[in-house]
């Protein structure tokens, strides 16, 4: 049995794309969602987590102070040093970053227009 958890958070940056052939090579914004996916299989037996595979606030706590120092309000060819941060980018940046400090990671979805989504996942 697999227990995938799926815990969302929403920010607002601006980016631009060097040398992109169309809009987004002008600089604009973006609310974005990012959504982590933690795959486990077992639940805590006792104590504080009883009964779940990951508390979600643990997710929360390793999450928010990335998105505070890197993505809110941010311009993202700043903080991610690119000049082209794409959604795949941004998702495979995450990736890297959240795997580092939480367990069972599995996915990150990135969507940067309600329409519009890159999902990476451990292969």
């Amino acid at each position: 049995m697999r227990y995938v958890l799926e815990k969302s958070f929403a920010f607002e940056a601006m980016h631009l794309l060097v040398g992109h052939d169309g809009k987004c090579a002008r600089p604009h914004g973006h609310s974005y969602k990012l959504t982590v996916g933690v795959s486990l299989d077992r639940v805590h037996a006792d104590g504080p987590k009883k009964n779940m595979a990951m508390d979600f606030g643990d997710i929360s706590a390793q999450v928010k102070p990335m998105i505070e120092r890197y993505f809110d309000h941010r311009n993202l060819n700043e903080t991610l040093g690119t000049d082209s941060p794409t959604a795949e980018y941004i998702a495979e940046w995450v990736f890297d970053y959240l795997n580092q400090t939480i367990s069972g990671l599995e996915a990150i979805t990135i969507n940067e227009t309600a329409t519009s989504s890159v999902t990476i996942r451990r292969s």
